[in-house]
């Protein structure tokens, strides 16, 4: 080593210890920050949570939100900008909005009234309104006004068919009407008032020709006055002593055959023969006819009267009513009422 760079050593030595030491003293700058993303994925989860965790704790659990509550704010991250967010969003309506001009549905028809196509509506009661006051033996007209709605036309061989109640002296009669699907007509059934007392009321239905029942039931509900005393025709007179089988109120089952029989006196002054009958005169047949009594009674005295008869296939209380007629047809003497409850 020659002088001048032994000099030159010792010379810049201090300096170079200055500036060491200057720049001990300094403040050493902070290094760039390094982005953890796994961090932030962490950081918003947790957030979220504890967001979810507050809104549970505050709502009462027992109180169902109303569905006009506006969405809670969703948890939106940005990775694109390496920035955790939380944007406060309204969610999008997931349940579209139906038009007011839906789509008409097509007819249906009602499975309680109807058979296959067929099926019928009662739209009024024409004639003899409801509670109509009638004497025994009166003949009227019950006419209702009927739509087919359906989706088969109505033929003429198309019957009104006795339902339940008092047949009114009829138990069925054709259409004789050709009624399309949806078309209207006018039903008329010609009636007879029972020989009875009190509310009398009778059920119908239209059936098709093989007797298959389908639509409304059309009703009739007459008041007829109170019963009256034995009538008597000449010298033909009767009184009904006792019910000996099937009394009033006995219960049977729809289908059931029996036997219904009176005790009868003949209170006249005439004597009854063989030829003489007992007759329908209101309420339902049970199956039964007139019927001739084939025996004889003489005045004063005392006879059994039979009929055989079918309960019908309806339920609730069923009233049949006869009287007896002489050999040329002349009614006389009191009205034999059978009342049964079929279950």
């Amino acid at each position: 080593m020659n002088l001048h760079t032994f000099l030159t050593r010792i010379i810049l030595l201090p300096g170079l210890t200055l500036s060491l030491a200057v720049g001990a003293c300094a403040p050493t700058p902070a290094p760039a920050p390094t982005l953890d993303v796994n961090a932030l994925y962490t950081q918003a989860a947790a957030t979220i949570s504890v967001q979810i965790s507050q809104t549970a704790q505050a709502a009462p659990s027992a109180t169902p939100i109303p569905p006009s509550i506006t969405p809670a704010p969703s948890a939106t991250l940005d990775l694109g900008l390496q920035t955790a967010t939380l944007a406060a969003t309204s969610l999008p309506p997931t349940v579209p909005v139906l038009a007011t001009s839906a789509v008409k549905p097509s007819p249906t028809i009602d499975p309680a009234t109807a058979f296959g196509c067929y099926n019928a509506t009662l739209l009024a009661d024409l004639s003899v309104p409801y509670g109509s006051t009638f004497e025994p033996g009166n003949k009227f007209t019950k006419t209702w006004r009927v739509k087919n709605t359906g989706t088969c036309d109505w033929n003429r061989t198309f019957l009104v068919t006795l339902n339940s109640g008092d047949s009114f002296g009829v138990s069925s009669q054709a259409l004789n009407l050709k009624i399309p699907a949806g078309g209207t007509a006018e039903i008329s059934l010609p009636l007879t008032a029972p020989h009875l007392s009190g509310t009398i009321t009778s059920t119908w239905r239209l059936t098709t020709e093989t007797g298959k029942p389908f639509g409304s039931l059309l009703g009739v509900t007459i008041e007829l006055p109170a019963a009256a005393a034995p009538t008597a025709t000449g010298c033909l007179n009767s009184a009904l002593l006792s019910d000996v089988t099937i009394p009033n109120g006995a219960e049977l089952a729809a289908g059931d055959s029996f036997t219904k029989t009176w005790l009868v006196k003949n209170t006249g002054t005439c004597d009854w023969n063989s030829n003489f009958k007992i007759t329908y005169v209101g309420g339902d047949l049970l199956g039964s006819d007139t019927t001739r009594i084939r025996l004889n009674v003489n005045p004063g005295a005392t006879g059994e009267i039979s009929l055989p008869m079918v309960a019908p296939n309806v339920t609730g209380q069923v009233i049949s009513s006869w009287q007896l007629a002489s050999d040329e047809g002349t009614l006389f003497g009191q009205v034999f009422t059978i009342v049964i409850n079929l279950k």
